[in-house]
């Protein structure tokens, strides 16, 4: 029996901070942190976008605007104290409708109820921040604070932070069977008894809770997320431009996104699949996951379920690059199909959870103690924003 004081399932920034955090606090204690993967960047940690949020998108007082807000800060600290690359662009929110006006309204309250640093600008105010900019309707919302950094960059500059503190990080190692009471988990190189075990495996964090005997009212649906690269190297934009999105919706609509080579891209798609690693066709659908995931979501298509047939109907039109390019004509000028091909490198999967009891995709973290495990259950976007932050709060709130 192999014995530490806390046990990580999770390689990801998530994992990585957390350990991170644990060893500042407790730095002659014994961390380990497990990852089923050959690295720390396979999945949702290497896969986003970089951007560091401000908040102005969640609900005052949830979990994920407090830990996003302070989150931010603490990245934007992190970033600067190692001398990573960032690009302090700041964001342009463009309403695409008529009808986006209002929730325009709500996310220009919402921020300043969360602390952020957000404006209201007129149109040509917006065209001197960003030339490409399309304000049709003469307004936009700008957050100066909204930065672009590199993720692979920052996950491998934590987990340097995690070794050199002492903490081991086993790759290609998934935890097997768990047992939440005695915090023993079994792996193929023995069995480790912690003090402390937590549960961040992202994409499988429900079916390690699951193997860990926990039992929740919630399951799993997972969205894939495509981007277009721009083909031409030259093209730049010296902001991010995001839509005003539809907030009976529970993604932000194709926008910008930039990163350290230059590269522009546009996206994401917000596709339900059946898989939790389906990045390219059928690749990670296992049959029985497969099944019961294709079940469930024939169920919330039907049902409307957060407005996922509208999103379907959305999607529809992005399976045409003409459709992306009619999508992106809301908020930018100048971009044509033949300008655009679809990246086969930047996909990622959203670990978002749906709550049976509600009949809702949950929107917000979900952190569930059980015995001597703690869970993570929704560790959505901004979880990577959130990151330095969520370690804190996880600790701060269950650490016993």
């Amino acid at each position: 029996m192999k014995t530490c004081d806390l046990l990580v399932i999770g390689g990801g920034i998530v994992g990585l901070t957390l350990a991170r955090e644990w060893l500042i606090r407790h730095p002659t204690s014994k961390v380990v942190v497990l990852e089923k993967e050959a690295n720390s960047v396979s999945h949702g940690t290497g896969r986003n976008s970089g951007v560091v949020h401000s908040g102005i998108y969640y609900s005052e007082g949830s979990l994920r605007a407090r830990l996003c807000v302070s989150g931010c800060q603490q990245m934007l600290d992190y970033v600067a104290a190692h001398d990573l690359w960032i690009d302090r662009c700041g964001k342009l929110l463009v309403p695409p409708s008529e009808s986006a006006l209002e929730s325009m309204q709500r996310l220009l309250d919402r921020g300043r109820a969360n602390g952020v640093d957000i404006h209201r600008v007129t149109g040509q105010e917006a065209l001197q921040l960003e030339p490409r900019v399309n304000p049709q309707f003469d307004q936009a919302l700008f957050v100066p604070i909204t930065s672009v950094v590199n993720p692979k960059e920052v996950a491998e500059r934590v987990r340097l932070d995690v070794l050199e503190a002492g903490g081991v990080i086993h790759y290609k190692i998934p935890a097997q069977s768990i047992h939440s009471r005695r915090g023993t988990v079994q792996t193929s190189i023995g069995t480790f008894e912690a003090g402390t075990v937590i549960n961040a495996a992202g994409l499988f964090a429900d079916q390690v809770a699951k193997r860990a005997g926990l039992q929740t009212r919630y399951r799993f649906q997972p969205f894939k997320g495509k981007y277009w690269k721009h083909k031409d190297p030259s093209f730049q934009m010296q902001r991010l431009v995001y839509p005003v999105p539809d907030l009976n919706l529970p993604f932000l609509g194709v926008h910008s996104a930039h990163n350290q080579a230059g590269d522009v891209y546009f996206g994401p798609s917000s596709t339900p699949v059946i898989g939790r690693e389906n990045y390219q066709g059928l690749q990670g659908i296992s049959f029985g996951d497969g099944l019961s995931l294709s079940a469930a979501l024939i169920a919330k298509f039907v049902q409307n379920t957060n407005g996922l047939r509208t999103l379907a109907m959305r999607e529809l039109k992005l399976m045409r690059m003409r459709g992306v390019c009619d999508e992106l004509s809301k908020i930018l000028t100048g971009i044509e199909p033949g300008h655009l091909e679809q990246s086969l490198v930047k996909v990622g999967i959203r670990s978002q959870i749906f709550d049976s009891t509600t009949q809702h995709l949950v929107n917000d973290f979900v952190v569930v103690p059980d015995g001597r495990a703690i869970h993570i259950l929704n560790a959505i976007s901004p979880a990577f924003t959130a990151s330095f932050a969520f370690a804190k709060h996880i600790l701060d709130e269950y650490q016993q």
